[in-house]
């Protein structure tokens, strides 16, 4: 049994067929099967059925990839550490952000990071926050930003700011006419919701008092995975939705369908995760300084806020 094979049945696990592992590991697709049949021999027991298609891991196969990653991972935690020390910021980054937060996110801190940091290579995908729990535990991404708490004992989160939730109110709405927005005024009111599968979608029910009928009845009727489309349905039609700050940074105070709400203020705690077993802390720290340098200082963790739960069990 050596490195390469488990390397070899951790890509065959991922990619579910022969050719695709191959080239993922840059080898022929018979020197990949030979090295994965041999450790079949090797262990006496068959990793995968064959006969499937695409490939599927056997039971006994399951426990044997699981551990092949965790064997894996620790062994780049070693590569990793004897890197830090002659690297520091260098190299490629996987990095992935949830939707709601990327495209007003992203903008704020990318090129200022880069130009300060000019070795790194730093690869974003946008991602919903259970593939990105996934792939941080798969060893495919290096660190997320999304919304926590997550109570995910393999993950480790670094709060990064509180974000606010702002209320965008039609202008024939009855809210439209308030200084500021309570959140008991929401159950009777149209609100227009992100498509399911949204953090934040959650988080806005949870803000309507958890009763998604009465908050949200009208809503269901047109539902979307674009915060902006939300705000142009308001715009064009009626009700309201509620958005998060970085979303209106360019409107707060300029645009009267913006509109905050009264103290405690509810916020969304927005966090970098990563592996328990990730290295690069230097990577972190330095990501998390420019994430606070690009947005307002209002945002930085403090009290007199409200976080706003989006799964069950979360406060």
């Amino acid at each position: 049994m050596n490195i390469q094979q488990l390397e070899y049945v951790v890509a065959l696990d991922t990619h579910r067929h022969f050719v695709t592992a191959a080239t993922h590991c840059h080898v022929t697709q018979p020197t990949l099967s030979m090295q994965v049949q041999n450790l079949e021999k090797e262990l006496d027991v068959l990793l995968f059925d064959r006969k499937r298609s695409p490939l599927e891991p056997t039971p006994a196969g399951r426990k044997v990839i699981a551990q092949a990653r965790q064997v894996l991972r620790e062994i780049q935690v070693l590569r990793d550490s004897v890197k830090e020390e002659k690297a520091r910021l260098t190299g490629e980054f996987r990095l992935g952000i949830i939707p709601t937060l990327a495209q007003y996110l992203v903008p704020l801190f990318l090129v200022d990071f880069v130009h300060k940091h000019p070795q790194t290579n730093l690869l974003i995908e946008e991602l919903p926050t259970d593939q990105i729990v996934d792939r941080l535990k798969q060893s495919r991404l290096d660190l997320g930003i999304l919304v926590t708490p997550l109570e995910d004992d393999a993950i480790r989160e670094v709060p990064v700011f509180n974000e606010p939730f702002l209320a965008y109110v039609s202008r024939g709405h009855a809210l439209f006419g308030k200084p500021e927005v309570r959140a008991e005024e929401l159950e009777e009111a149209d609100v227009w919701l992100l498509n399911q599968g949204h953090c934040f979608r959650s988080q806005v029910l949870h803000l309507c008092n958890g009763q998604e009928a009465s908050c949200s009845r009208r809503g269901f009727a047109y539902e979307s995975g674009s915060i902006e489309t939300l705000k142009r349905m308001v715009d064009r039609h009626s009700g309201y939705t509620l958005v998060p700050e970085l979303s209106v940074l360019d409107e707060i105070g300029t645009n009267p369908v913006v509109k905050r709400f009264a103290a405690p203020e509810p916020v969304r705690e927005v966090s970098l995760v990563a592996h328990r077993s990730f290295p690069k802390e230097a990577l972190l720290q330095a990501l998390r300084a420019e994430i606070l340098a690009s947005i307002p200082e209002r945002m930085r963790i403090n009290g007199g806020q409200r976080r706003i739960r989006w799964r069950p069990g979360n406060s």
